[in-house]
């Protein structure tokens, strides 16, 4: 399984012009969420501003590399594990370049564009990572 993660997350970032992850990188972080510290920030500043911004629409199933690359399947029906999920997008070394954040606002690639109102979506996302 943890090979496929591996496989699905190279593919998307090829897709993008991104290079390969580290293969012992994925394989200690595949399959094994990080507990979520804030899940009650994740519901009030992020899950509405992912909602509102339609990253849903392609980020909880509907679209395999998205879910791959970000999974928000859970967003709505379970949002400790969604947040869960969501933190495997996040860098607490430097949160501000989270990949849940640049790939919203695009600063990096993104098959899906980016955000109407970037400042919001940070805010957003920031409110919640910041608790993290």
């Amino acid at each position: 399984m943890r090979s496929l993660h591996f496989m699905a997350l190279t593919l998307v970032l090829a897709a993008c012009g991104a290079s390969a992850p580290n293969v012992a990188e994925v394989s200690a972080s595949a399959g094994s969420a990080k507990a979520c510290k804030s899940a009650a920030t994740f519901t009030s500043s992020a899950v509405p501003q992912l909602q509102k911004d339609g990253c849903t629409a392609c980020h909880a199933g509907t679209d395999t590399s998205a879910t791959a690359a970000l999974d928000l399947t859970n967003v709505g029906k379970d949002n400790a594990a969604a947040c869960s999920l969501a933190l495997r997008a996040v860098n607490l070394a430097d949160r501000s370049q989270s990949a849940i954040i640049q790939a919203a606002v695009g600063a990096q690639a993104h098959a899906g564009g980016k955000v109407a109102d970037t400042q919001a979506f940070t805010q957003a996302m920031r409110g919640w990572i910041d608790n993290e």
